[in-house]
């Protein structure tokens, strides 16, 4: 290892650089990094020489004493880690080793851990007590997780530190072999607003892979849970794309629904997609615009082209596959056909209403039954499909439900020769970046000890276990010698009296001083969640219960006390879409109602079954970065019969920002009131009123 003179140590954009760095590392804006090649030695006070006197935020890429060294030299905070880093295409940087991590170091002042990660997430500081079934190896994005108890963690070929970091969504990556029994387990065991904020990524190949495990897991944990309906990396470009995987763990194919929500009845919903074709014009988060008035409609299996505007699914859910009843449609539909395409002749296309979706296969509908398909849309239909359906990783079934002409349903046939699917095997991989391990020099061991200090060691360690057994055989004669009966303690095993009861103590309650010392068997503690304890006591036949978190991990609260308005009923002037007035009360922070646009004032109200003193509400927007911050005035009514109703809080400007939790508090003063209604009247960043929650306390 040689020594850094001055001349080697050079500034470049915001890097300090000791040596033959190769690259520049990624550091937030208003930071400076600081990096040293790996054969080089360097001091504190010769990097601090070129560190400029206006750099208040410095990052040390170096392990062992040169941190606090130069946070010493500089005077001024410097942050840096334990052990080798691996940098993420987004920026973060997370620490290889095994209970490594970052440290803040100051001037005079102890180390302060910062976590794995670093710069850190939101969720970084959750540390959950997962399940002997699950084994969670950290990653960038979050944890993958795989089926335990014994065996390693899997292995995807580097794509698993690739996966896109979200800074306020943890991302829970899912090994193929896991069940959805063990996913919920392990979702259970976080946090509660952790729990409601994660998402979720298959690593399993095909189209849709990880669809069926995340329903599974959200029947078991009875709430909503987030599929990213593919692996999100970084593009050489810079963009973030979902890509579904092939057999090889290669990414080769652009998921156009790439958030799905999958509720515990077995719906689900398009959250945020990608156009599959750069001519169309988005409507919703599922709905597109396309030439000669038709309209496009995406699902997490597949795609729909219709003539007009259609009627909206019911509550903007579409079913996932039933392995049964798919079974058995295909037997009678697609008999002599495994895994090819499946072509209706336009002449019985109603034979097909109910043709339902199957498993690893990608659903292509065209028009509408009993409506006559033009034959100009072909040319757009098949340019559409020409650019989704190239190296999809799945089988594509073909439904035509409208009427064609003999032309058309010649194109018809093209489409679907032209249109097989290749199953998980087939596809071009597409270029995506890596996670690079950052080049630095070598944490110093400690120095051997003198020999005379390994031997005074050696010494003092055979006294202490000559000490541990001269315990043990004191112990076992204490125990051998105890009197039988009275008030001891029966330890030998015998049956005897128990111990007395205290005055004023029913037989078998705990007494204040066993409470006071804690030995008294422990009350089940009440969560401070809003959405409550989910805890449950079962019998060993009804097996095991799920819990919301794991023993000794409390839910972490979203605000103290009772929300009265949780699963209450909920109604509203009007909404958009699938956006109705229930979202604002089904304890989904990313599920938000929405008014008709362009259209205020707006109102929804909450029925909370009785009379209630109300006296704080809690207005919400999804706790999400995508949500740009804005002001809504609101005007608050409350009403004992929905009928007449009083003015609580008039018009004020409640601000929703992102970097303060997206959240509005509003108090009220006086009044018991069954209604409960929240009159919007602008909003400065959509035309319309948005509300994720409305939480109502008593105080």
């Amino acid at each position: 290892m040689t020594s850094a003179s001055s001349d080697l140590i050079r500034r470049v954009d915001r890097c300090v650089l000791a040596g033959d760095v190769p690259g520049f590392p990624v550091v937030p804006d208003g930071w400076l990094a600081v990096a040293v090649a790996p054969a080089v030695s360097v001091t504190a006070s010769d990097l601090a020489a070129a560190v400029p006197p206006d750099a208040e935020r410095v990052v040390l890429l170096a392990a062992g004493p040169l941190g606090p060294d130069l946070a010493a030299a500089l005077d001024r905070p410097v942050v840096a880690p334990d052990g080798p880093v691996v940098q993420t295409p987004g920026g973060v940087m997370v620490t290889t080793d095994a209970g490594g991590g970052w440290w803040r170091h100051r001037p005079g002042r102890p180390a302060e851990p910062l976590g794995p990660r670093w710069p850190a997430p939101d969720w970084q500081g959750s540390a959950p007590l997962w399940p002997s079934t699950v084994i969670a190896q950290p990653v960038p994005a979050g944890w993958l997780l795989s089926p335990g108890p014994v065996g390693s963690a899997a292995a995807f070929d580097g794509v698993e530190f690739a996966v896109a970091v979200d800074p306020s969504r943890p991302r829970l990556l899912l090994d193929p072999a896991l069940t959805g029994e063990q996913l919920a387990q392990a979702m259970a065991a976080l946090p509660t607003r952790v729990r409601r904020v994660a998402d979720l990524v298959p690593l399993g190949a095909g189209q849709g892979a990880g669809r069926m495990v995340a329903a599974t897991a959200a029947a078991r944990l009875g709430e909503p849970v987030h599929l990213v309906n593919g692996v999100p990396l970084h593009t050489p470009a810079g963009s973030i794309v979902v890509f579904a995987l092939d057999a090889h763990r290669r990414p080769v194919w652009a998921e156009p629904a790439w958030l799905l929500r999958l509720t515990p009845d077995g719906g689900e919903e398009v959250v945020a997609s990608s156009p599959p074709h750069a001519s169309l014009r988005q409507l919703s988060p599922a709905t597109y615009a396309m030439d000669m008035g038709w309209q496009v409609r995406l699902s997490g299996g597949g795609i729909h082209a219709f003539p007009g505007p259609p009627p909206p699914p019911a509550k903007g859910r579409a079913s996932l596959p039933d392995t049964a009843a798919v079974t058995q449609s295909f037997a009678a539909v697609d008999a002599g056909l495994p895994g090819g395409p499946s072509v209706p002749a336009s002449s019985s296309a109603s034979s097909f209403a109910s043709f339902v979706e199957r498993p690893g296969a990608y659903r292509v509908v065209v028009g509408s039954a009993g409506e006559a398909i033009d034959d100009l849309v072909w040319p757009p239909l098949s340019a559409m499909f020409t650019a989704l359906l190239s190296d999809i990783p799945a089988a594509v079934d073909l439904v035509v439900e409208g009427t064609s002409s003999a032309w058309g349903e010649a194109a018809e046939r093209e489409l679907a020769e032209r249109h097989p699917g290749g199953g998980v095997t087939n596809g071009q991989a597409r270029e995506f970046q890596r996670a690079d391990l950052l080049p630095m020099p070598p944490a110093p061991l400690p120095p051997d000890p003198p020999a005379a200090v390994r031997r005074a060691r050696n010494g003092l360690a055979l006294l202490a276990a000559a000490a541990v057994v001269v315990l043990l055989l004191a112990v076992a004669g204490l125990v051998a010698f105890w009197p039988r009966g009275g008030d001891g303690a029966n330890l030998a095993g015998d049956a005897g009296p128990q111990a007395a009861t205290p005055p004023g103590t029913a037989p078998g309650t705990p007494s204040a001083a066993a409470s006071a010392s804690g030995s008294a068997t422990p009350r089940a503690s009440t969560s401070a969640s809003p959405r409550g304890s989910t805890q449950a006591s079962a019998s060993a036949a009804a097996g095991p219960s799920l819990t919301t978190s794991a023993a000794g991990t409390p839910p972490l609260p979203l605000d103290t006390g009772t929300d009265v308005a949780r699963g209450r009923p909920a109604t509203e002037s009007s909404h958009t879409e699938s956006y109705a007035a229930s979202r604002t009360t089904d304890g989904d922070p990313m599920s938000y109602w929405e008014s008709r646009n362009n259209a205020f004032p707006q109102w929804i109200q909450v029925d909370l079954g009785a009379p209630v003193a109300v006296r704080r509400i809690v207005l919400r927007l999804p706790p999400s970065s995508a949500w740009p911050a804005r002001t809504q005035t609101v005007t608050v009514l409350g009403s004992p019969d929905g009928a007449t109703f009083s003015v609580l809080i008039p018009g004020a400007a409640c601000r929703f920002d992102p970097n303060s939790g997206q959240q509005a508090t509003l108090a009220v003063n006086s009044g018991n009131h069954r209604y409960v209604r929240i009159l919007i009247s602008s909003n400065t960043a959509q035309p319309a009123g948005q509300l994720s929650a409305i939480e109502l306390y008593r105080g």
